[in-house]
């Protein structure tokens, strides 16, 4: 597993107790916290920008293996 793949499951791991954190205390009767949300959704964005990044990251080792075994093959 990639230090990037690494670093998306912990960011996910982080977003889902967040997520879980703010839906208790909604559930509990209190207000949701302003900086709470704020944190939420800053994870959301960077777990969005890993998850382009690691994709991105996939389809260039895709097309650098396939130049790889072409070069290879002839």
């Amino acid at each position: 597993m990639s230090r990037l793949d690494q670093a998306a499951r912990r960011l996910q791991s982080a977003l889902d107790r967040l997520d879980r954190a703010v839906v208790s205390k909604a559930a509990q009767g209190g207000a949701v916290d302003d900086d709470l949300r704020a944190a939420l959704e800053g994870t959301r964005r960077e777990n969005a920008r890993l998850q382009a990044a690691a994709a991105q990251a996939t389809t260039r080792l895709d097309a650098a293996i396939g130049r790889l075994r072409a070069v290879l093959e002839d």
